[in-house]
């Protein structure tokens, strides 16, 4: 049965044309937050999550629309969003807010997280929630001996950031005796470093002791791939000066000194000499390296890529 009983003009009201369904929503989504400059249906396609007759489809109706456009020639088009066009620059604004307020709920759930003493050694999201109305589900790693105390307080702070939000938060603490597997398309770590990136990893490392020059060789591959990412997707830059903006908004303690300095090396660096940085031996640059900001950005399915890419390197 469909729920439309009858048809709007879509010169009146554009907006159903623009959001009417999920793929066009994750599709400008991509284009306004994620990328900079036009892309093409299998990149956008990939990046939004859909499949490629998904995608092309969508695409299609928001060109017959108006609010994207085709650029270049050749057998592969490239779309990019009218930003010309007034009512899509709202609605870009509409795509920053949601990201903003995404961005202040982790802040307020990590402001609470570095109020435990003592420290914990990490806390994450556990699941990507399937609906609006499912509880937010963290984890919290620590010692035996301060987990009972440290998930208490957290509950406690926690609660005045579902009030802010108007969300259920559900945490769950774990020690070493009962850590769980932790896959990378479906965690958001939000302090410290996470117990285990994935089965596989958490094997490989099960399987023997890294020294720290064989810690160092696998960062420096990661970080080579990291490099072959950034030439590719110029947007990564800029989404790796957004997350040092927001750390410096807080005291970042003896860390604050590395991070300004990863920002002037963004800010002044091109591309092939960022590139060539990344994978310095170098002083400065193996010391830098330890705070990469490129690692903190990438999604789930990007730092997956990286740690499948470690895996067959190694």
């Amino acid at each position: 049965m469909r729920p439309i009983s009858s048809d709007q003009d879509p010169l009146r009201y554009p907006l159903n044309e623009i959001l009417g369904t999920q793929a066009h929503v994750r599709l400008l989504r991509v284009m306004a937050n994620e990328v900079e400059g036009p892309l093409t249906t299998s990149d956008v396609a990939k990046r939004a999550g859909l499949t490629l007759p998904g995608a092309q489809k969508a695409l299609e109706k928001l060109l017959r629309s108006g609010f994207i456009s085709r650029v270049g020639g050749g057998r592969k088009h490239q779309y990019e969003i009218r930003r010309s066009d007034r009512l899509m620059q709202m609605t870009l604004e509409l795509f920053q807010a949601e990201k903003k307020r995404y961005e202040q709920l982790l802040a307020a759930i990590q402001n609470e997280i570095k109020n435990l003493i003592p420290p914990p050694h990490s806390a994450w999201i556990q699941t990507v929630s399937k609906a609006i109305d499912e509880p937010l589900r963290l984890g919290l790693f620590h010692e035996s001996v301060h987990l009972t105390k440290c998930v208490r307080q957290l509950r406690d702070g926690l609660s005045k950031v579902e009030k802010e939000f108007d969300l259920t938060i559900e945490l769950e603490g774990y020690t070493k005796a009962d850590i769980p597997d932790l896959e990378l398309d479906g965690v958001t770590a939000l302090y410290g470093v996470l117990p285990a990136a994935s089965k596989g990893l958490a094997q490989q490392t099960a399987k023997k002791i890294l020294t720290h020059r064989e810690k160092d060789r696998q960062l420096k591959i990661l970080t080579q791939r990291l490099a072959d990412a950034i030439g590719k997707d110029t947007s990564l830059i800029r989404r790796a000066k957004n997350h040092i903006d927001r750390l410096l908004k807080e005291d970042q303690g003896a860390a604050a000194r590395d991070i300004i300095e990863w920002r002037n090396i963004l800010d002044t660096y091109s591309i092939q000499r960022l590139g060539r940085f990344l994978t310095s031996s170098s002083e400065r640059a193996s010391r830098l390296r330890q705070n990469n900001p490129f690692f903190a950005i990438l999604s789930a399915a990007e730092r997956v890529q990286l740690l499948r890419d470690l895996e067959n390197k190694e």
